[in-house]
């Protein structure tokens, strides 16, 4: 199955994010080398066992093994997302109160609901 990508543009935290997929260990790393070839430091965790990943660079990039509705994948997308959220968020310097989690929460949101777009368009 041929490598699917995604680039998610976050205006309002002038930051972005990738979603790849379909993808194993060696596909990621061949498309991560080849997006930004001027940038090797980068490393991606072990996605042989894993179903999916966050490498938290600038801009963060989501790689997923597989893709499909189900409630598993849901929950994994929004795994990666709260990592994709967090890295953005301390980027940008954001501190919320205790007890206040609201920045996160509608990033997280707006992440999810935008890659579920994305990813029921490329199919």
């Amino acid at each position: 199955m041929k490598t699917k990508e995604f680039y998610l543009k976050i205006d309002n935290w002038k930051s972005g994010c990738w979603l790849v997929w379909p993808v194993n260990r060696k596909q990621a790393e061949a498309w991560l080398h080849q997006k930004f070839t001027d940038d090797d430091s980068r490393e991606i965790p072990h996605l042989d066992t894993a179903d999916a990943c966050t490498v938290c660079s600038c801009p963060p990039i989501i790689f997923l093994t597989k893709w499909n509705s189900s409630p598993e994948w849901i929950a994994n997308l929004t795994h990666e997302c709260i990592h994709v959220a967090n890295h953005i968020l301390e980027q940008r310097g954001v501190k919320e109160k205790e007890g206040c989690d609201e920045a996160l929460a509608y990033l997280v949101g707006y992440l999810v609901e935008s890659f579920m777009i994305a990813l029921k368009k490329k199919r």
